[in-house]
């Protein structure tokens, strides 16, 4: 009955009806958009614009990449965090990448570590980056060893400090069989299990153009030996971005 009513009605009801329904549509509020996540890093929290400079973007087994970018030079730089740590465990060492001359991203990593920083990769190469360094401590040296692998094009040069072989599902043993990218390995000779992994996988690694430097007497892991060895990585990073 109803849909025969309104077909009966006359053009200036019909008219009515019509304008009444436009300014009932047009009064219904709009789907407030998604909120943005909010920053998660205790490093950046309360710093004036850091929100201009922070993203987020799926990762790997459902996590959400937090990401912190600085800097507007021509290289691009991932750095990836060892166990239990976000990508504030990069805070000084990231200052010492000259603004000028690289875009840094640091990365808090979730369950599929090698996916996180693949995500990564492409999120500098939509900036049109196209030379891209990976450097990572400890777990985050499995994960750019094994994500190098995954890349396609290939990175410019990947650089691991103290990564183990194996991380969860990552396989930087299997990849470094394979890739054929710049590598270089770097760890402490007291750091024994780390030291180990570093020799077997520079000797497993198939490029040519590879460098491994085991710090004599030295027990520092990861990070730490980021003192000792940062200018050997700018220079290793250099020879391979010119």
């Amino acid at each position: 009955m109803t849909a025969l009513t309104v077909s009966g009605c006359s053009s200036s009801a019909s008219k009515s009806a019509s304008a009444g329904a436009k300014g009932a549509a047009a009064s219904t509020p709009a789907t407030p958009a998604k909120p943005s996540p909010s920053i998660e890093a205790v490093c950046l929290q309360g710093v004036a614009g850091v929100d201009k400079t922070v993203t987020h973007f799926p990762g790997g087994n459902g996590h959400t990449v937090e990401a912190y970018t600085t800097g507007t030079g021509p290289i691009g730089v991932v750095l990836a965090h060892q166990v239990d740590s976000t990508l504030c465990q990069w805070s000084d060492i990231r200052n010492d990448f000259p603004d000028k001359d690289y875009t840094v991203m640091a990365i808090t990593m979730g369950g599929g570590i090698d996916t996180d920083v693949v995500k990564a990769v492409e999120k500098l190469r939509a900036k049109g980056l196209q030379k891209i360094v990976l450097v990572g401590a400890s777990m985050g040296g499995t994960a750019v060893l094994t994500a190098a692998g995954e890349i396609t094009p290939p990175v410019q040069a990947v650089v691991s400090l103290s990564g183990p072989a194996g991380y969860g599902n990552a396989d930087a043993y299997g990849s470094v069989e394979k890739f054929q990218i710049p590598v270089a390995f770097f760890a402490g000779e007291q750091d024994l299990t780390f030291a180990t992994d570093a020799q077997k996988m520079y000797d497993a690694a198939t490029e040519k153009d590879k460098t491994i430097h085991i710090l004599k007497d030295d027990p520092d892991h990861g990070v730490d030996l980021w003192p000792q060895v940062k200018d050997e990585v700018f220079s290793f990073i250099t020879k391979h971005t010119q």
